[in-house]
């Protein structure tokens, strides 16, 4: 509780896209975000069914967690395959720290439908474009999952290309992201 009482509200303005091809497991990722506002949208493709995702959140920086720590909450809807429509709670910490050589990213990101959880980390390194991720998740569905992502910042771009491996389901996959933020 004490970091919520610095928590003063987020204006970054951008965009995140991101998709990510494997046979049979695939993913769309879309997000606005206009000063403390943003939205969502998600789409996953995968053995035995599919799930589209939406959420609204309003997001707070945290400085007394330093610079680039923020926290977003908000709303969220989830359809899957029955066509059944579930709607709960998202929660996100996220920080963005710059360094010497790039950056290091870490994101939090909890969802009440099916208590889905997604931890993320990832370093950066701008005169290469080479950055690495490794990221866990699951939910009370049986899904558990753990990621580990090589990507490439293109040249005069805000593209990454993106290659990398499902521990869990034994599968590469390639994809790219655009990042205005």
């Amino acid at each position: 509780m004490l970091a919520f009482g610095g928590a003063v509200p987020a204006t970054a303005d951008g965009e995140f896209f991101q998709f990510d091809f494997a046979p049979g497991a695939s993913t769309v990722v879309g997000s606005v975000v206009r000063g403390p506002l943003g939205a969502a949208l998600g789409w996953s493709d995968y053995v035995g069914g599919s799930a589209l995702s939406a959420n609204v959140t309003y997001s707070a920086a945290l400085p007394v967690l330093g610079d680039g720590a923020l926290v977003r909450l908000g709303p969220t809807a989830r359809r899957a395959q029955d066509n059944d429509i579930d709607i709960g709670a998202k929660v996100v910490f996220e920080r963005w720290s710059p360094t010497d050589r790039g950056g290091v990213f870490l994101l939090a990101d909890f969802n009440t439908i099916l208590n889905e959880y997604l931890a993320l980390g990832e370093l950066s390194d701008q005169k290469s474009g080479i950055s690495g991720s490794f990221a866990i998740q699951g939910g009370d569905y049986g899904f558990r999952e753990n990621t580990l992502v090589l990507g490439y910042a293109v040249p005069d771009s805000r593209v990454r290309l993106r290659l990398g491996y499902r521990f869990e389901a034994h599968q590469v996959f390639i994809g790219f992201s655009l990042n205005t933020f």
